[in-house]
């Protein structure tokens, strides 16, 4: 997962893979088939412990609205660290984004679940007066992922703790 998470699909080479997996060559096809379904073992792999620990702050003990700031700070916690790779959903997204089938389509699902997710908890932040009631909850949700999105692309790109940080605090502004 390190080497796909930090490189690529297109960057990881065979060699690289293998190394990491201390197998050989064979072995890596007898098991996973091609570097494809590797890639998408990685994914799964990634969804069952990144993303099922992000749904975890979201749906955690505090309030709906104190539970969706939760993670936004968790992700400025991530973010800020320097060996960062972003996120592997919104890696994938950016490498293989054009396509409509296989993992950028499963890419795209995982996004439309966290926007589903974030919405479900703005209407119950609503409900009990943490929001105003004309916050557009499916909007404040896009605009979330689209956050997260941006600064997976900013710790990939090397922007610092400080820039990071200051994008986390703009995004609980907003937040209220």
């Amino acid at each position: 997962m390190e080497v796909f998470w930090r490189q690529g699909f297109e960057g990881a080479s065979c060699d690289d893979l293998l190394s990491a997996m201390n197998i050989r060559c064979g072995s890596m096809y007898s098991t996973f088939g091609d570097k494809e379904t590797l890639y998408e073992k990685v994914f799964d792999l990634y969804q069952q412990t990144e993303f099922e620990n992000a749904l975890k702050v979201l749906n955690g003990p505090d309030s709906p609205l104190q539970n969706v700031r939760n993670l936004v700070r968790c992700w400025g916690e991530v973010m800020s660290q320097p060996d960062c790779k972003g996120c592997l959903v919104s890696n994938t997204l950016i490498e293989f984004g054009k396509e409509t089938q296989g993992i950028a389509q499963r890419a795209r699902a995982l996004v439309d679940s966290m926007r589903t997710a974030f919405a479900e908890k703005l209407a119950a932040a609503k409900q009990q007066g943490e929001l105003s009631q004309e916050v557009d909850e499916q909007e404040l949700a896009a605009f979330l992922v689209a956050s997260a999105q941006g600064l997976s692309v900013m710790a990939r790109s090397g922007a610092g703790k400080e820039t990071i940080q200051g994008t986390v605090n703009t995004i609980l502004r907003v937040l209220g």
